[in-house]
């Protein structure tokens, strides 16, 4: 062989290992990243794709969620994931019975956590798969989830994950946080932040899971302050709403102002609350701000996410802000 041949075998050999070199920084490169979200009306919370979509239906005076794949090439629908509703029952079985109805070569399994998974194929012959689980004494809740052959097998790993963070949020039960005279009660998947305190001041803070993705795999976050200060003479409510607003900057802008009603059960009086926009044209944040103020010590409770994922916090929020109080 010249040396022309063993330049051209050896070009050759280089650009196959460039190739399937590609292919495997393509094949374990970093997977998309979950997002959050929780549904405001069920109170069901899961983790999903950010490039599956969420939507609404309502079918004989009931709404529910569902979410959608992208859809597999040569299927007419995408495969879906419909939430279920807490609902009463004496069993999950119970439950399961109205998804069952007709299908065929049915497969069920429980879990660690108690939750059952039912496998089967429904009278149309597609796929499904259905976990239901506890949402407190005989109530139970939970996900379809039903696509092709292709879908279905595409998505699995997919699909397992987001059937497996499905949670009911309810608010009472989850942990409380106590610092520096405040509590709250915050979701067990929020980061907890930094804690400051003095004689006079306090200050909690927490970050959501990831709501939305940007920039590829970018993921933008939702963030809370839980804060207890001295209010100006006459330490009234109306005082301290007048101190924190002159406390804002120029691109603050109310969007809306209302009453907090106090929460039977917490030491905590009415208050007020209010929604802002702050930003530019290029970029906007939103916020909404919880106060009340006890014997002249203002708390201030404040979710603030860029305007584009505010809508997944905002669900979030109004639950935390019901279990806000002095300690």
């Amino acid at each position: 062989m010249g040396i022309r041949d063993r330049n051209a075998g050896a070009g050759a050999a280089a650009r196959a290992l460039l190739v399937a070199s590609a292919v495997l920084v393509s094949a374990c490169g970093a997977p998309d990243p979950l997002i959050s979200y929780l549904d405001d009306e069920s109170g069901v919370s899961l983790t999903h794709p950010p490039r599956w979509k969420i939507g609404a239906a309502e079918q004989n005076g009931i709404r529910y969620r569902f979410l959608t794949a992208p859809i597999v090439e040569g299927d007419k629908e995408a495969l879906s994931v419909t939430l279920i509703t807490p609902v009463a029952a004496p069993a999950a079985e119970a439950v399961a019975a109205a998804y069952l109805t007709g299908a065929f070569g049915v497969t069920v399994k429980t879990g660690a956590s108690g939750a059952m998974t039912w496998r089967f194929r429904d009278p149309a012959g597609v796929n499904s798969k259905l976990r239901l689980a506890r949402a407190g004494e005989g109530r139970y809740f939970g996900a379809w989830a039903r696509g092709s052959e292709a879908a279905m097998n595409r998505y699995e790993k997919r699909v397992d994950v987001l059937l497996d963070s499905l949670r009911f949020e309810a608010a009472p039960a989850w942990p409380e946080e106590r610092f520096a005279g405040l509590a709250a009660r915050v979701p067990p998947a929020w980061t907890r932040g930094s804690r400051l305190s003095n004689a006079t001041q306090a200050t909690m803070q927490f970050k959501s899971p990831p709501l939305v993705v940007d920039k590829g795999t970018d993921t933008i976050h939702g963030f809370i302050t839980l804060a207890r200060e001295p209010v100006p003479a006459p330490g009234n409510l109306e005082a301290f709403s007048k101190a924190i607003k002159g406390r804002a900057a120029g691109t603050f802008a109310t969007l809306n102002h209302g009453p907090w009603p106090a929460t039977p059960g917490l030491d905590r009086p009415e208050g007020y609350v209010d929604y802002l926009r702050s930003g530019t044209p290029v970029s906007s944040t939103r916020i909404k701000r919880w106060i009340a103020v006890r014997g002249g010590v203002g708390l201030s409770f404040t979710c603030e996410a860029r305007a584009d994922a505010f809508d997944h916090l905002d669900p979030w929020c109004r639950r935390m802000a019901e279990t806000v109080r002095f300690e």
